[in-house]
């Protein structure tokens, strides 16, 4: 029997990087595979369907999850005693893609009714523990670093963000800035453009979530939390123009356009 789906509106929007993993797993020369991915998606009731019409955020999405997963295994091959949190995890295997044994600590935080989803429908390894809380409960970053006194770790923030008004964001990152030092955190953005015209999200406003946070500039992170240090802001066209075909060449031809539609931004916790 088919697990159904009962979860709130922004917790539902967990099923579009879900399919869009199990869909770029089904292509030939896909940019990863998850095969867990496909088997997730056979066991859930849910008319997954209407995602297909969305071929920007299927592109979006499938270099989002690429760029995340490598900036997770450079981490993990680069530090001693390294620490991958999932934050906003949802069904995301990414323990399953990245970890080729069992000595990387993952811990995967999302609401608790997310986390009981996950619990039926994710395989669990032994070093992945999940964090049933809202990430904007600073107790669980508490724990952690309480825990792991001397390991550094990597925040991974993925499809989160732009469901949160700016003082929860801010609130968020000073609390990570203020306990890691020494630790990076990653997250995606959308930019004023997408926020205002909701570009490319045909699969969101299907849940009915909205956007309601947007970045141009990841400088402006910096001028709220001086110890974060960015290191790296890219926007999914400059990863990769081709898979974008004739989208990704008129959007080039604008200066400035692309960073204003949607990004990644890498830190590091000085």
């Amino acid at each position: 029997m088919k697990e159904k789906i009962n979860l709130g509106i922004i917790e539902e929007t967990l099923l579009i990087p879900l399919y869009f993993r199990a869909k770029e797993t089904m292509k030939t020369n896909g940019l990863f595979k998850d095969d867990m991915a496909c088997e997730i998606v056979s066991k859930i009731d849910y008319d997954f369907s209407y995602f297909d019409k969305d071929f920007l955020t299927i592109i979006g999405c499938s270099m989002r999850v690429k760029h995340f997963d490598n900036k997770t295994r450079l981490f993990i091959e680069k530090e001693k005693n390294p620490i991958v949190v999932n934050i906003g995890c949802g069904l995301d295997t990414r323990y399953h893609r990245v970890v080729r044994d069992d000595s990387t600590l993952f811990y995967s935080v999302d609401l608790p009714d997310v986390i009981a989803l996950r619990e039926k429908l994710v395989p669990k390894s032994i070093n992945e523990i999940s964090i049933a809380t809202s990430m904007l409960d600073v107790e669980w970053l508490d724990e952690l670093k309480s825990k792991h006194p001397d390991s550094k770790f990597i925040f991974i923030i993925e499809g989160v963000l732009m469901y949160f008004p700016e003082s929860d964001i801010k609130s968020f990152l000073g609390s990570l800035a203020s306990r890691f030092t020494g630790s990076e955190v990653h997250f995606d953005v959308c930019g004023s453009i997408t926020l205002k015209k909701f570009l490319g999200n045909y699969s969101v406003k299907h849940t009915k979530a909205h956007f309601i946070f947007a970045i141009d500039d990841g400088r402006i992170i910096e001028k709220w939390i001086p110890n974060l240090h960015m290191t790296e802001e890219l926007n999914y066209l400059g990863m990769d123009r081709k898979p974008w075909g004739i989208l990704g060449f008129l959007v080039g031809l604008v200066p400035g356009l692309a960073r204003r539609m949607y990004g990644v931004l890498g830190f590091v916790i000085k």
